[in-house]
């Protein structure tokens, strides 16, 4: 009998999530124990993949299936179902990388340490559950599970407008999610699929008409992009990040926009090809609006922490602009830019929390000549920074590359908008190195140090993310070929 890989590492993260709930002060052991055990978990989740599996019955194949009855009856069937490509694998390394970074890093947390370090585990929880998910129930269930304890970081240990950022969060997401449940329903009902199971709504949907795969997929777009988040749905995400605590900050950019794009390409791109068709041209103005958007605006803030938050709409929009260009080149580039955009996006958030804890300010205007105080910082900072303008040799560059490659070869001189837009993106990270790490000492306590033992350990094992990924990025497109993606009818 095949072990259960897949629930058994639920199940790890579920008893791991409870007893960090109720370990109080021990609470971050617990959290750091269940972390250790789910990468091991993950590593055998990937060693175990070797090949896709292909077709199964006319729909994509997974590895690692499970299928329980849950809910039976006469007209419908809801099933416990989970499996993993190549895709989700990819995302379910990102969860596991984050969720422990994330816990070393909040290592000295002493606001009610239980439920903080709780509250981390049940948001990874709820993301490697969707990225599992193989049923529409399931998926929503896990789906929700995320925000719930999102909403909670930002509203009991974010800043001084914690509570308007929660709330404003919650509403724009939830909102999203209602109508992402809505369109989920009307393509099960309107297919005539007779399970929520994914293998058979994507048969069943090959006999929706043009219009209801149009209707469905513009309702599915709306509900996954919000998580994007896209312009103009975007207004949530800059007030989250600047409130949230560190910790908070890093998996809502690492992770949590992560579950919009893989959504959209789980649920609407591999389901309703037809009703995509319809829509690109949507689908490419919205991309370059919010890579547009983010790149300006992005260029004019001066808190470090908004920066980044409007510089990762503009990274989601060039995955939402490789998603659009539907290709296999172009899928292959937007997951390569999840992962490192989740990587460089959860280091640059990190730094910025330590600059804030060391200096007392994120105001660029009032910061600088940091590194001889914190040269261990400075160099995470600036890693950070070099990676998310797309330096060679890091982990942005492959994938972004991969991305204006895809967009060529679909859209030809239409490039030259994002191509363009990443020499704004260099040039606001370069004013900010040159402001914040050299130049004349502004505002340096007299008490300043660098950064303690557990954020060099976990902005440390970011940092040789970026820099493995960057040199070697054939593991991860191995892996992501490993899919759908490739060699499935229906992917140009």
């Amino acid at each position: 009998m095949t072990l259960p890989l897949l629930s058994v590492t639920l199940a790890t993260l579920l008893i791991g999530t409870v007893l960090t709930f109720v370990a109080k002060e021990k609470a971050r052991y617990v959290a750091l124990a269940t972390s250790v055990v789910f990468l091991l978990e993950v590593a055998a989740l990937l060693a175990a993949y070797t090949v896709w599996p292909g077709p199964v019955n006319g729909s994509p194949g997974y590895a690692n299936l499970e299928s329980y009855s849950w809910i039976h009856l006469s007209w419908l069937s809801i099933n416990y179902t989970v499996g993993v490509d190549g895709i989700s694998l990819v995302m379910i390394l990102l969860t596991a990388f984050l969720q422990i970074a994330t816990v070393v890093y909040s290592w000295e947390e002493t606001k009610e340490p239980g439920a903080f370090f709780g509250l981390l585990m049940l948001t990874c929880l709820g993301c490697f559950g969707v990225f599992i998910a193989l049923d529409v129930l399931l998926f929503f269930l896990f789906w929700e599970a995320v925000l719930i304890p999102m909403f909670f970081l930002i509203g009991f240990w974010g800043g001084p407008r914690r509570r308007y950022a929660a709330l404003k969060f919650f509403v724009y997401t939830h909102v999203a999610s209602i109508v992402m449940l809505v369109g989920l329903l009307a393509l099960v009902f309107y297919s005539g699929a007779k399970s929520f199971d994914f293998s058979a709504i994507y048969v069943a949907a090959h006999g929706l008409s043009p219009t209801v795969q149009t209707f469905l997929f513009l309702a599915l777009f709306f509900g996954f992009g919000v998580k994007f988040p896209i312009v103009p749905f975007h207004t949530w995400l800059p007030d989250a990040h600047v409130e949230a605590p560190t910790a908070g900050s890093v998996l809502l950019a690492g992770l949590l926009l992560k579950l919009g794009a893989y959504g959209l390409i789980r649920w609407a791109v591999e389901i309703l090809p037809i009703g995509m068709s319809h829509l690109t041209p949507l689908l490419y103005v919205v991309a370059f609006a919010s890579i547009v958007w983010g790149s300006v605006i992005a260029l004019a803030q001066r808190d470090l922490k908004r920066l980044i938050a409007y510089s990762s709409i503009n990274h989601m929009g060039i995955v939402l602009l490789a998603i659009a260009v539907y290709s296999q080149l172009g899928l292959l580039a937007a997951v390569l830019l999840m992962f490192a955009h989740g990587v460089v996006s959860a280091l640059l958030f990190m730094a910025s929390g330590s600059v804030h804890h060391t200096f007392g300010t994120r105001d660029i205007s009032k910061l600088g000549g940091i590194t001889p105080v914190a040269p261990i910082l400075a160099t995470m900072l600036m890693v950070g920074s070099l990676a998310s303008l797309g330096l060679p040799a890091l982990i942005s560059f492959p994938a972004e590359f991969t991305a204006l490659l895809a967009t060529w070869d679909r859209l030809a001189y239409w490039v030259l908008i994002p191509l363009v837009l990443l020499v704004v993106t260099a040039a606001f990270y370069l004013w900010m190195m040159q402001r914040v790490l050299f130049g004349p000492q502004r505002n340096i306590p007299e008490k300043a140090h660098d950064i303690p033992w557990f954020e060099t350990a976990a902005m440390g094992i970011l940092v040789a993310l970026v820099i493995v990924y960057g040199i070697l990025p054939g593991f991860l497109v191995n892996v992501i070929v490993n899919s759908p993606v490739y060699g499935f009818p229906g992917f140009p």
